[in-house]
């Protein structure tokens, strides 16, 4: 065991815990770097680790065959990747990928099911996020079949500020096209006229949100929605930062 301190963007389902399950919880993760691209889990497989992020999201993808893939969710640090072990399931509905890069702390799966077993506020956290993610895949499923690719676009980029602490996150249009399932000609289409708008910076694949405000004003009900349905159940996700010190595994 060797001590760690990270300063770090807070995640906030880990600072609604009480400090003396926060501190149980915490000195079996370790931080980690979230690469862009990486694949953390796939459908029907088991959950190694799992992910707190501090910086940094990861997309939750499905596939059909002969179809490209389609993005369900985004994870930031209001959340976590691996939340059905709150129902005693250990293996991963869909594939997450790392869509911008950062850190997170990383939980082996045995040492969060024995956290579960003595920690009842971090199963109450747990079960309260799975319900707001529920709600938000149903939302993203809504949004892709009812909503146009300007406002969805809208949508994904809003989120993606809202998890990125920076102002600005890499991405191509084959990727963008990827996760809104949709042809890459019509991302670049739509990107490009809110560039014409000043409504973001496109520049060698980073992207910069300039007026989000004005962006807001073109995405669909789905943004809103999102984020009142984590505000109702979890309260105002904390973009501050701080200094966490833990013990993590070497």
């Amino acid at each position: 065991m060797s001590a760690q301190t990270a300063s770090v963007i807070t995640n906030h389902l880990l600072q609604l815990l009480s400090p003396d399950e926060r501190q149980l919880l915490l000195q079996h993760c370790k931080v980690v770097k979230l690469q862009f691209a990486d694949v953390l889990c796939e459908p029907n497989q088991p959950y190694r680790y799992l992910y707190f992020p501090l910086s940094g999201f990861i997309s939750l993808v499905t596939r059909l065959d002969g179809h490209k893939p389609l993005e369900m969710g985004l994870i930031g640090n209001e959340g976590m990747l691996g939340v059905t072990l709150a129902l005693g399931i250990s293996t991963a509905p869909m594939q997450a990928v790392v869509q911008g890069k950062g850190t997170a702390w990383r939980i082996a799966i045995a040492d969060l099911k024995q956290c579960l077993l003595h920690c009842p506020q971090l199963q109450r956290v747990l079960q309260q996020y799975l319900f707001v993610q529920l709600a938000q895949l149903a939302q993203s499923a809504a949004c892709a079949h009812f909503h146009e690719l300007s406002p969805r676009l809208a949508r994904w980029l809003l989120m993606s500020d809202d998890r990125a602490h920076s102002g600005q996150f890499y991405l191509t249009h084959q990727f963008l096209a990827g996760m809104l399932g949709v042809r890459r000609s019509g991302i670049t289409v739509a990107a490009g006229i809110m560039q014409q708008q000043q409504l973001i910076c496109y520049s060698r694949g980073v992207v910069s949100i300039l007026d989000r405000q004005a962006l807001q004003g073109i995405t669909c009900e789905c943004y809103q929605a999102g984020l009142d349905d984590y505000r109702n159940m979890l309260g105002e996700p904390q973009a501050d930062t701080q200094t966490i010190s833990a013990q993590s595994k070497s």
